[in-house]
C-alpha cells in the first residue's frame, strides 16, 4: 500500500491502531524500521524471483487458462440457465403430465395386489350363494346375501360392491325360483315343503315394495284390486296352494285321460272346473258313448278306484301341510275367519292331531294367519272328484258300486279328520249312480213279447211260446195265496217266458240288495212300475187280436176245430195277463220294496201306480 492510497483495508486500520499506541520515541524510529523491513522484503523477493520464476510462469499460465475457463463455463452456465433449464423444465412437467394416470393405475393395481385375497372372497360370494342355493343351504345363502346387502348400502359404495351386489340379487331370485319349485314339485312331503315356506317367509318374497307404491310383489304389478290389498302370508298361501294344487292336477289328469279314453269321451279333465263351480250342480264335461263293453267297464272301475286313492291321499296331504303351516303356529282366537257351515268345509285340526313340524327359527317373525282360503279350498279339491263321480259311476253296473261306495266312505270319513265331511255329497252321488244302474238294467231287459234280439213275436199263438204244452188245455189261472216277497210263485213255471222275465229283474233286483240307498226307493218303485207297464202295454198289445175271438159253446161245436183252437187261444191268452198282472207284477213289486228294502208295500199308498195301473185297468176291461 502506497502513501497516497487510502488506508481502507482492515490491515491498515489495525496498523493506524498500532500507531497510537506507540510513545514518540518508537514513532520517531518506524520510518527507519519500516525502511528496514522493506529491503528485507525486497531482497527476500528478489530471492524467490530467481528461485520460483519456473512457478511463477506455470501460475501464470493456469491462471489464464483458469480465467479462459471461468470465462467459458460462465457462458455454459448462462447458456444452461437461460436455454436448457426452461426446456428441461418444460420436459419435466411433461412427463410428469404423462406418467401420472400411469402412476395412478400402478398405485391402483398395487392396492389390488394388497387386497387380492379379500376381493377374490368378495367375488367368490355370488358363486357361493349359488352352490348354497344348489345344494339345499339356503339359510347360509341368505346370510351372504345380507352381508353383501348391507355393505353395498353404505354411503359411498364402491363399484365392485355395487356389481357383486347386482349378482347376489340374480342369485338370490334363482334360490326364490328352487322354493317356489319346490311347492311345484309332486311327492313333497311337509319338512322339504316347511322350509320352503318359511325360507320364502325370510326373504319376505310376496311382501310389497315400500319404495314403489302399487308395483307388487316379486317385482310385478298387481292387477287384480283383491290381491293388491292381500297380506305377504295370504300371498304365500295362495302360492302354496295353486303349487299342490299343480302337482295333484298332474296326479290325476293320466287316470282321467284313461277313464275318458274308456268311455270314448275327447280328452279333457274333470278338474278344468273352477273353483267357484257349485258342487251340487257341475256342468257335464264327459261326452258319454254308448258302447262300453263289460272289459272297458271293469277297467273303468278299477281306474276309477285308482283316482280316489290318489285324490284321497293327494287332497288329504295338502290339507293337512296347508293347516301345519300356515294355522297351526296361531292360537285359535287369532282367526278371524268363522269356519265354513256347509258340510264340505274346513275346521281348523286340533293340535294334537297333527305332526309336529320343524322349530321356527327364534328370529323369524310368526306370520299372520291367512284363514280367508279355506273355504276357496273346499270346493276347488271336490271339483276335481265329484264331477267325475257323477259322470262316471253312472255307467258302471251295480256289482261295482258297494267296493266304490266302500272306498269313498272310508276316504269322507277320512277327511272328517281335518275339517271337510263330504260323505252327504257322496250319499247322494252313488245314490244317483244306483238309481241310473237299476234304470238301465231294467231297460235293458228284453220285452216279453220280444226275446228274439228286439224282433216281436207275431207269427206265433200264445199257446205256442207262452205256457208249456202240458197246460194249454187248462191253464194255471191265478190264487189268492201270497208266496213270500224273496220267493218267486212256483206258477210263473208254467209261463216260461213269465218266469224268464222274472228271473231277469230278480237279477238286477239281487244287485241291488248290495247296494241299496233308502232316499231312492220311490225312485226305484217308479222306474220298476214304468217298466212293468211298459211290458204290460206290449203284452196287452201282442194278447189283444186273441182275446175275445172265441165263440160260445154251441158256435165252438158248430164251428169245429177251428173254432176250438181260437178259444183254446183266447184261454191262454187271458190266463197268460192274468198272470202277469196280478202275480208276476205285484211279486216283482213286493220283491223290491218288502225283500230289498224290507218296508211293506202298503207303505207307498197309490203312489207310483199311474202308468201300470192304468195298463192293468185296460187288461181288466178287455
Amino acid at each position: 500500500m502506497t502513501m497516497a492510497e487510502s488506508p481502507s483495508s482492515s490491515s491498515a486500520a489495525a496498523y493506524e491502531t498500532h500507531l497510537t499506541t506507540l510513545d514518540l520515541p518508537a514513532l520517531l524510529a518506524e520510518p527507519s524500521a519500516l525502511q528496514t523491513q522493506a529491503h528485507h522484503l525486497t531482497s527476500s523477493l528478489t530471492s524467490l524471483t530467481h528461485t520460483s520464476y519456473p512457478t511463477f510462469l506455470t501460475l501464470h499460465q493456469t491462471t489464464n487458462g483458469l480465467s479462459s475457463s471461468l470465462g467459458s463455463l460462465s457462458t455454459s452456465l448462462s447458456s444452461l440457465i437461460s436455454t436448457s433449464l426452461p426446456a428441461l423444465q418444460e420436459a419435466t412437467a411433461a412427463w410428469h403430465t404423462r406418467t401420472t394416470d400411469v402412476l395412478h393405475e400402478r398405485s391402483k393395481a398395487r392396492l389390488v395386489l394388497d387386497q387380492h385375497d379379500k376381493l377374490k372372497d368378495l367375488l367368490d360370494i355370488p358363486l357361493f350363494i349359488d352352490s348354497c342355493v344348489r345344494n339345499g343351504y339356503f339359510q347360509e345363502a341368505l346370510a351372504l346375501a345380507s352381508h353383501v346387502s348391507a355393505m353395498a348400502t353404505r354411503p359411498n359404495a364402491p363399484t365392485i360392491l355395487i356389481s357383486v351386489h347386482a349378482e347376489v340379487r340374480v342369485a338370490i331370485a334363482q334360490m326364490l325360483v328352487v322354493l317356489l319349485g319346490t311347492l311345484h314339485e309332486p311327492g313333497r312331503k311337509l319338512p322339504a315343503l316347511w322350509k320352503a315356506v318359511n325360507f320364502l317367509r325370510k326373504m319376505n318374497a310376496f311382501g310389497r315394495d315400500e319404495e314403489e307404491d302399487g308395483k307388487g310383489y316379486l317385482g310385478c304389478v298387481v292387477a287384480d284390486e283383491g290381491l293388491s290389498k292381500a297380506s305377504s302370508e295370504e300371498l304365500l298361501a295362495l302360492a302354496f296352494l295353486s303349487g299342490r294344487l299343480t302337482c295333484l292336477t298332474a296326479a290325476l289328469d293320466p287316470i282321467s285321460r284313461d277313464i275318458n279314453r274308456l268311455i270314448n269321451a275327447p280328452t279333457s279333465s274333470p278338474t278344468d272346473y273352477s273353483a267357484s263351480t257349485p258342487i251340487d250342480n257341475p256342468k257335464p264335461t264327459f261326452n258319454l258313448g254308448s258302447g262300453m263293453s263289460e272289459r272297458d267297464k271293469e277297467d273303468v272301475a278299477r281306474y276309477l278306484k285308482k283316482y280316489i286313492d290318489v285324490w284321497r291321499e293327494s287332497a288329504y296331504d295338502l290339507i293337512t301341510q296347508y293347516s301345519t303351516i300356515f294355522l297351526e303356529q296361531q292360537q285359535p282366537s287369532q282367526l278371524t275367519s268363522p269356519p265354513p257351515k256347509s258340510t264340505a268345509s274346513f275346521q281348523r285340526r286340533p293340535s294334537g292331531q297333527s305332526a309336529h313340524p320343524p322349530p321356527i327359527a327364534t328370529s323369524a317373525p310368526l306370520p299372520s294367519p291367512a284363514p280367508s282360503l279355506l273355504p276357496l279350498l273346499s270346493p276347488h279339491l271336490l271339483s276335481h272328484l265329484l264331477p267325475l263321480l257323477r259322470t262316471t259311476l253312472p255307467l258302471l253296473p251295480l256289482p261295482f258300486l258297494p267296493s266304490l261306495l266302500t272306498q269313498l266312505t272310508y276316504c269322507a270319513t277320512a277327511f272328517t279328520r281335518v275339517g271337510l265331511d263330504f260323505r252327504g255329497v257322496v250319499g247322494g252321488v252313488v245314490s244317483d249312480a244306483v238309481v241310473s244302474a237299476v234304470r238301465r238294467g231294467f231297460r235293458d231287459i228284453k220285452s216279453i213279447t220280444s226275446p228274439d234280439k228286439g224282433k216281436p213275436v207275431t207269427s206265433k199263438k200264445p199257446s205256442e211260446w207262452l205256457i208249456l204244452s202240458s197246460h194249454i188245455d187248462s191253464p194255471p189261472l191265478p190264487h189268492a195265496v201270497q208266496t213270500p216277497a224273496h220267493i218267486p210263485p212256483q206258477l210263473l213255471t208254467s209261463y216260461p217266458p213269465l218266469a224268464k222275465y222274472t228271473n231277469t229283474v230278480l237279477g238286477v233286483l239281487n244287485s241291488l240288495r248290495l247296494l241299496a240307498p233308502v232316499g231312492i226307493m220311490r225312485d226305484l218303485v217308479v222306474e220298476l212300475d214304468g217298466v212293468l207297464g211298459g211290458c204290460g202295454a206290449e203284452l196287452i198289445e201282442y194278447l189283444g187280436p186273441f182275446v175275445g175271438v172265441g165263440g160260445s159253446e154251441d158256435e165252438e161245436e158248430e164251428g169245429g176245430d177251428e173254432e176250438r183252437g181260437r178259444r183254446a187261444e183266447e184261454k191262454v191268452a187271458r190266463a197268460v195277463g192274468d198272470v202277469y198282472f196280478k202275480v208276476l207284477v205285484p211279486f216283482l213289486r213286493r220283491a223290491l220294496v218288502e225283500g230289498v228294502y224290507g218296508v211293506p208295500i202298503a207303505s207307498l199308498g197309490d203312489g207310483g201306480e199311474d202308468m201300470l195301473g192304468r195298463t192293468a185297468k185296460e187288461w181288466e176291461e178287455r
